[in-house]
C-alpha cells in the first residue's frame, strides 16, 4: 500500500493556508494543485497528498475537485545518486509557496501528456547533497527551470525510486488519469506546496 502519512485538511483550511503565503496574489480563474508535504518525509515513500481546486472567476475562492496521493520529494535515485543529475545536489521544491502558471500542458520526457514546468516561470527549489534520506530545505534557493513536472508513476506505485528526482508525482495511475481528464488540456496549472501543519 502507498503511504499516506500526511494528515487530511478541509477545503477551508487549505484555502486559508494558501491565502496566508507571502507569494499569494489573489485567486485568479484557473486550476490549482495544492500539495501538502508530509512532515515525516518517509524515505522513498509516497506520503504526500495533492488537492485539486478550480477557481471559476477571478477573486472567487476556488472549489474543491479531488484529492490524490503522491510525492513532492525525490526518491532514492535522486537523494542518493544526485551526481547523475547535478553535482550540487538533488532538487527539493520549496514549500509554503504558490507559483501561478508554474506548469503547462506538455509531454513528460516527450512520452505522454502531463504538466511540465512552464518555460517562463521557475518554481523555487533547494539542492540537498547530504544523502541523509531526507529532503532538506536549506541553503541557497534556485529559480531556474529544471523539468520538475507533474506526472504519474506506475499503476499503483509504493516506492518513489526514480519516479521523482524533483517532480510532483501521483503514484496511482487511475487517479492521474482522472486528474488529467479534469484538466481537459487546460493550458496552465497553478501549484502550491504546503508543509504539513497543526491546527
Amino acid at each position: 500500500m502507498p503511504s499516506t502519512n500526511v494528515r487530511s485538511y478541509t477545503d477551508t483550511q487549505l484555502i486559508d493556508r494558501v491565502e496566508s503565503l507571502s507569494t499569494f496574489r489573489g485567486w485568479v480563474k484557473g486550476k490549482y494543485d495544492i500539495w501538502v508535504r508530509s512532515s515525516e518525509d518517509e524515505y522513498n515513500r509516497f506520503d504526500d497528498k495533492v488537492y485539486s481546486f478550480e477557481c471559476f472567476e477571478d477573486g472567487e475562492r476556488p472549489k474543491f475537485i479531488m484529492v490524490c496521493s503522491g510525492t513532492t520529494n525525490a526518491g532514492s535515485q535522486g537523494l542518493k545518486n544526485f551526481e547523475k543529475y547535478n553535482r550540487l545536489g538533488c532538487a527539493v521544491m520549496k514549500s509554503d509557496v504558490i507559483v501561478y502558471k508554474s506548469h503547462q500542458l506538455g509531454k513528460h520526457k516527450g512520452k505522454y501528456w502531463a504538466y511540465v514546468q512552464s518555460y517562463s516561470v521557475g518554481f523555487p527549489y533547494y539542492r540537498d547533497n547530504n544523502k541523509d534520506n531526507k529532503s532538506d530545505e536549506v541553503g541557497r534557493v534556485y529559480r531556474n527551470r529544471i523539468g520538475a513536472n507533474c506526472h504519474k508513476a506506475g499503476d499503483y506505485s509504493t516506492q518513489i525510486g526514480g519516479w521523482s528526482v524533483a517532480c510532483l508525482v501521483r503514484n496511482i495511475k487511475k487517479q492521474y488519469l482522472k486528474w488529467m481528464k479534469w484538466m481537459d488540456k487546460n493550458q496552465y496549472l497553478n501549484v502550491a506546496i504546503l508543509k504539513e501543519w497543526d491546527d
